[in-house]
C-alpha cells in the first residue's frame, strides 16, 4: 500500500512525532468512517449536492494525512457529482469504504 498512502505526507503534518501521527489518524479515521456514512445516506437520497459536498471534504482531508488512494477515489466522486451523474457512485463508496479500511489496517501496522 505503498503508492496509495504518504507516509512522509503524514510525518510532516504531525512534525515528526509519532504519538501525534496515530492520533491525526485515529481522528481522520474517525472522521472519514462518519463521511462515508453521510455519503451513503446523501446518495440514498439521491442528494447529488450532499455527494459533492462529502466528496469534496473527504478528498482534501485525506490528501492532508496522505491517503492519495482514498482522495484520489473522493475526487472521482467529486467529478461524478459534479456532473449530476451518481449512477457509479455506489461503486465509487464501496471503493472508498474499502480504501478506508485499508488506511485502517496501513495505520495498525506502521
Amino acid at each position: 500500500m505503498s503508492k496509495s498512502f504518504d507516509w512522509n505526507q503524514l510525518h510532516q503534518l504531525a512534525g515528526g512525532d509519532t504519538a501525534f501521527e496515530r492520533e491525526l489518524l485515529e481522528m481522520f479515521l474517525s472522521d472519514a468512517e462518519s463521511s462515508l456514512m453521510q455519503l451513503a445516506d446523501a446518495l440514498a437520497a439521491n442528494s447529488v449536492e450532499m455527494v459533492e459536498e462529502l466528496a469534496h471534504y473527504l478528498k482534501g482531508a485525506s490528501a492532508n494525512v496522505g491517503a492519495i488512494a482514498l482522495s484520489q477515489a473522493a475526487a472521482q466522486l467529486e467529478r461524478q457529482a459534479k456532473q449530476g451523474k451518481i449512477v457509479q457512485a455506489p461503486r465509487t463508496l464501496a471503493q472508498l469504504q474499502a480504501l478506508c479500511r485499508d488506511v485502517k489496517v496501513t495505520a495498525m501496522q506502521h
